[in-house]
């Protein structure tokens, strides 16, 4: 005698479950969670329809399984939810992002696994992997694979394609304006030039910083040097060995005194912060003299409005180097 399919409403009446219709035909629900308000104790042997294709026997102690559109029977699952309950080797179609998934099981853990080939996780951390598996570090665009050392001792995420020495992002600050600051004889100033400063917030711990500076320096003192230093929050950086009491400076040049006109030189320096959070960097002025001098950025000393006398630009860049 053939089997009668009965088209279930949601909820089935206690009159309505009797034991012909809970094991004998093949019940029909709108989904798995209508299935459950409906049967609060399904049958060994009970078979249902819940939607999209998919047909699922009670199992007992292994609850519904999928028999028939859900993988275990040749079918595929479709829809943007993964199906509840899936055995080993199901697929599932997800209608959401065009993507088709295989439920693995390795042993340890149950997973979806794309089935189109090894998936691509773009996370600033190491998924939980599987072999072959590809992860892209999005904090700096390196690549990985999931691999199984010969005889499977051991299993861990080696670099595919590193982007160690890439370039990840630039900033810079340019001043345009003029700035002077007396600083004391054979002193270095505690006061960052105002504007000259530039704001870096790394991808990577393991990235470098390489800073480049371009100052427009005078000073009020024949054949005057104009030197400064370089600051990472506030803490000098790029400091020479053993200096004693001398004065550490970054930067250095001969002003033109004789024309009153401000030198331009430049340096560059590739620093470690080994953070994450942002680090600001910035230049003090330094003055080697045996009298207090006034310093100026952008300016000579004179800074008269005429065709003899000029103003430059400075500017200070951090570029993020992948490590």
């Amino acid at each position: 005698m053939p089997y009668k399919v009965w088209a279930v409403n949601e909820i089935l009446t206690a009159a309505d479950m009797n034991s012909y219709v809970g094991n004998q035909t093949v019940l029909s629900f709108s989904g798995t969670a209508a299935r459950a308000t409906a049967i609060g104790t399904p049958v060994e042997g009970m078979v249902s329809y819940v939607g999209s294709g998919v047909v699922e026997v009670y199992a007992g102690t292994a609850g519904w399984t999928t028999i028939s559109g859900g993988g275990g029977g040749g079918g595929v699952t479709v829809g943007t939810a993964a199906p509840d309950s899936p055995s080993d080797g199901a697929l599932w179609w997800d209608s959401g992002d065009g993507e088709l998934y295989l439920y693995y099981d390795d042993g340890s853990s149950q997973q979806w696994v794309s089935a189109a080939g090894p998936s691509v996780a773009v996370q600033d951390t190491a998924p939980t992997g599987y072999e072959g598996q590809l992860w892209l570090d999005s904090t700096d665009g390196s690549m990985y694979t999931y691999y199984t050392d010969p005889g499977g001792t051991a299993s861990s995420w080696i670099g595919a394609v590193s982007r160690s020495g890439g370039i990840l992002q630039v900033v810079s600050t340019t001043k345009t304006d003029t700035y002077s600051e007396s600083v004391a004889s054979q002193s270095q100033s505690s006061t960052d030039i105002p504007g000259f400063t530039v704001d870096i917030t790394p991808l990577s711990t393991s990235s470098k910083i390489l800073i480049i500076v371009n100052p427009a320096m005078y000073v009020s003192s024949q054949y005057g040097t104009g030197m400064a230093g370089l600051y990472r929050d506030g803490t000098q950086i790029a400091l020479p060995d053993s200096p004693g009491s001398r004065l550490k400076n970054f930067t250095s040049g001969l002003s033109d005194y004789a024309s009153d006109i401000p030198s331009t030189f430049g340096q560059h320096y590739l620093d470690s912060p080994s953070t994450t959070s942002t680090v600001t960097y910035s230049m003090r002025f330094n003055n080697t003299s045996g009298s207090t001098r006034t310093c100026y950025l952008n300016r000579g000393l004179t800074d008269t409005n005429g065709a003899n006398f000029t103003r430059a630009v400075s500017s200070i860049t951090a570029i993020e180097v992948a490590g």
